[in-house]
């Protein structure tokens, strides 16, 4: 039927090509181009002044692209999903200081960049057009689309939705400023990442069940939506923070929780950095309000949950939570106490086996 090359690429790269088709990364409606690409890197907006803050890449390596010459071309992957990239463009960077400009450093052991230096050798921008798909097995994982969303918040009528980012199964401290937040505005949208990931991080159906087990126990349900941002993670800290804000801004949601240390990893990052990069911008031009939680941490004193600097008591009598500490004591089968995480999300991780992304 198309008389083209194709290509196939893994279901990453698809799954990048329908978020554009979907409005996932509008304004984006193509794979990022060269100019795009460093303006991006440079200044955290597009060419023409718009906020942006992490590329969106198609790339081939040079076989590829010397079979495929300058001509339009199909890229597709396993499972039925086919693309066309019409009038490509194709363009190099320079590695080390575009890492450098996404990540802050070039350090391979990072995994956003180790992933980001070993893609192929060029990138391609072009106009995308999709012409099929499979039939998702998105039902499962609770997946839907922007206007979807958007629907549901309408029928639900919400008209001020926070949305809730995250790769890990939810602690004490993730339900504190979850329902801090939810009292401001008429819903919740708790809306994990699903997609590739880091060695050791904990599998997505496993991070959704966890979820679905503490709303049905400890949320009013009619507030909260639960579904998924189908993406690899890029852990690029404060500009993750950016880029997850301004996708969820795409979704219907007004306001974005951003919390301790958002997308960091390792100790590449700040604890605030994710916050304070949003000094940056005004709340017009990134179209959503940031709402910024200091670290919450249980109190043995106040036997609650607290903010830091909300209590008079010292820093040992706080039991300080986090993902790393969840998933540290998971796998060397430590005690959880239900001051860390809800009883029954700890027995439902417990009960699984081969959790963890290996």
């Amino acid at each position: 039927m198309y008389c083209m090359k194709e290509i196939k690429v893994d279901d990453s790269v698809i799954q990048e090509a329908q978020n554009l088709v979907d409005n996932v990364y509008a304004p984006l409606k193509n794979f990022t181009n060269e100019k795009d690409f460093w303006s991006i890197a440079k200044n955290m907006r597009l060419s023409d002044g718009q906020v942006w803050a992490m590329p969106i890449l198609l790339d081939l390596s040079e076989k590829e692209r010397e079979e495929n010459s300058n001509e339009s071309f199909i890229i597709s992957n396993e499972s039925g999903d086919v693309f066309i990239i019409d009038n490509p463009q194709y363009f190099e960077v320079d590695r080390n200081l575009a890492a450098k400009l996404l990540y802050g450093t070039n350090d391979l052991e990072h995994p956003g960049v180790y992933r980001f230096m070993n893609l192929k050798k060029y990138f391609v921008s072009g106009e995308l057009k999709k012409i099929s798909n499979r039939e998702y097995k998105v039902k499962k994982i609770n997946y839907k689309t922007p206007d979807q969303i958007k629907e549901i918040f309408k029928n639900n009528g919400w008209r001020n939705i926070v949305s809730f980012q995250t790769r890990n199964p939810p602690h004490r401290s993730h339900e504190f400023i979850q329902k801090k937040s939810l009292a401001e505005v008429d819903g919740l949208l708790v809306h994990p990442i699903v997609g590739e990931k880091k060695k050791g991080d904990i599998k997505d159906e496993f991070i959704l069940g966890a979820y679905a087990i503490l709303i049905d126990n400890y949320y009013d349900s009619k507030s909260v939506e639960l579904a998924t941002f189908h993406t690899y993670m890029r852990y690029a800290g404060p500009r993750d923070a950016v880029f997850h804000a301004l996708v969820r801004r795409n979704f219907g949601c007004t306001h974005m929780i951003i919390g301790r240390d958002h997308a960091g990893v390792g100790n590449y990052y700040g604890s605030y950095d994710a916050q304070n990069q949003f000094d940056k911008f005004s709340e017009e031009e990134l179209g959503i309000k940031i709402l910024k939680h200091n670290n919450v941490a249980y109190c043995k004193k106040c036997f609650d949950m607290v903010p830091d600097g909300d209590c008079v008591h010292s820093n040992d009598d706080k039991v300080h939570l986090s993902g790393t500490e969840l998933r540290s004591k998971l796998e060397k089968n430590e005690d959880i106490p239900n001051t860390f995480m809800r009883t029954e999300v700890v027995n439902y991780l417990r009960e699984n086996n081969d959790i963890f992304v290996k």
